[in-house]
């Protein structure tokens, strides 16, 4: 006990050293997942002789499993009291999924490995924020969120590039380079073993004997009508938030080289990174809701850029935006689910918004694929635009936390 006071006094801005450990574990495992994504168009059109419709549905279809497994993952999380088991299993799955990339010989054993893979996700990813939202100090969770959001984009930056390096070291070989992008998850695994802690709350346990298992429908009403109109608008905007893999897709069909197609992805992190540390920090001392408004509206400038792209500069500079947009409004977005609900039912709450995006996602990613096939990139990313007009009058309706609300969460510190 003394040595972990010892070792929490050290951190910096009096952050627990949990939020730092997830933050450089979510670095390295981006940087390996990004090298799957970075890849994906050019494996499944070009050497599994795949479509623009297979890569939408693949990746709807594998992100919506992944969203509806962090809502059970989330509520687990509640009821056996306990995150760090669920984060560990979580990411362990996923380093053993991995290889399955390298060795797929056609698009049904790609899908299964992606399926597996983003099922990993899903076990990890909610009882992950929750942990976050439990260890953050009152006040700061805009910052928390920010730094493992932030550090998140970092390492997808660096799998870009790395991705990039491996594939002009080894004459573009994906299969190798899909090999290599199993080792900073390991290594990831390691650290958070050994590094993060769980905040010595009981009250998540207690509370179990008394509430029981599964959800209940009281239990989802104690989360409170601005939550609901909350997650309402979130669902809207989830029908815009395409797989990166497209924004590849389009650099591709103007000319870019296979070899440089993670160069896509790089940028969008090099802005999506900066962006998701700048909101974090000045999300709790301004409304979240001015955030979301930027990020919304630069989402719709970049669907607009890339619509009318006509050269990999311009698909760059959409890519571009489409960083900030991401860094701008997912750190928002979790920061404001923890704000919403109360400690014993952050899981659930967590968990529910990811089951919406998994709507969201699903339907957008379908969308977006048919419109490719069927008419014109110009056409499916015009799609989007539209949609995010009306997620941007949406949040004329969703209303901050109220003081009480704030004030009664339990302190885990």
């Amino acid at each position: 006990m003394v040595g972990k006071q010892r070792s929490e006094e050290q951190v910096p801005a009096g952050l627990p050293l949990t939020i730092w450990i997830l933050g450089i574990v979510s670095l390295l495992t981006n940087s390996s997942s990004v090298i799957i994504t970075a890849l994906t168009p050019l494996f499944v059109t070009s050497i599994l002789g795949g479509t623009s419709v297979d890569i939408g549905y693949i990746r709807g279809f594998t992100e919506a499993l992944s969203y509806i497994v962090k809502l059970f993952s989330g509520v687990l999380s509640d009821y056996i009291g306990k995150r760090k088991a669920l984060v560990l299993g979580g990411y362990a799955c996923a380093a053993f999924t991995k290889p399955l990339f390298a060795v797929a010989h056609d698009i049904w054993v790609y899908a299964t490995a992606q399926t597996l893979e983003r099922i990993a996700n899903g076990i990890r990813d909610t009882p992950r924020d929750a942990l976050i939202a439990d260890c953050a100090p009152k006040g700061k969770k805009g910052v928390c969120f920010g730094i493992r959001q932030s550090c998140a984009g970092a390492g997808s930056a660096l799998g870009a590039f790395l991705c990039y390096q491996i594939m002009q070291m080894t004459g573009s070989n994906i299969r190798m380079t899909y090999f290599l992008a199993t080792i900073p998850i390991f290594i990831a695994i390691t650290l958070l073993y050994f590094g993060a802690e769980e905040p010595k709350n009981l009250s998540r346990l207690k509370d179990r004997k008394k509430r029981g298992f599964p959800i209940r429908r009281a239990e989802l009403a104690l989360l409170g009508r601005r939550y609901w109109v909350f997650i309402s608008v979130v669902l809207v905007f989830m029908l815009v938030r395409f797989s990166e893999s497209f924004l590849v897709l389009k650099a591709q069909t103007l000319g870019l080289e296979a070899k440089h197609a993670s160069l896509v992805l790089l940028v969008v992190y090099l802005f999506n990174t900066p962006a998701a540390r700048i909101v974090g920090k000045m999300s709790d001392k301004v409304d979240r809701r001015l955030f979301l408004l930027f990020g919304f509206s630069v989402m719709l400038t970049s669907c607009v850029v890339l619509a009318c792209a006509d050269s990999i500069p311009i698909t760059m500079i959409g890519a571009a935006l489409y960083g900030i947009h991401h860094g701008a409004t997912q750190g928002t977005f979790y920061a404001m689910i923890a704000d919403y609900s109360p400690s014993k039912l952050k899981g659930t709450a967590f968990g529910v918004f990811n089951l919406t995006c998994a709507v969201g996602m699903l339907i957008s990613n379908a969308v977006v694929g048919h419109l490719w096939h069927w008419y014109a990139p110009v056409v499916a990313f015009l799609f989007p635009s539209a949609v995010v007009l009306l997620a941007i009058v949406g949040l004329l309706f969703v209303k901050n936390p109220s003081a009480e609300e704030e004030g009664s969460e339990e302190s885990v510190l």
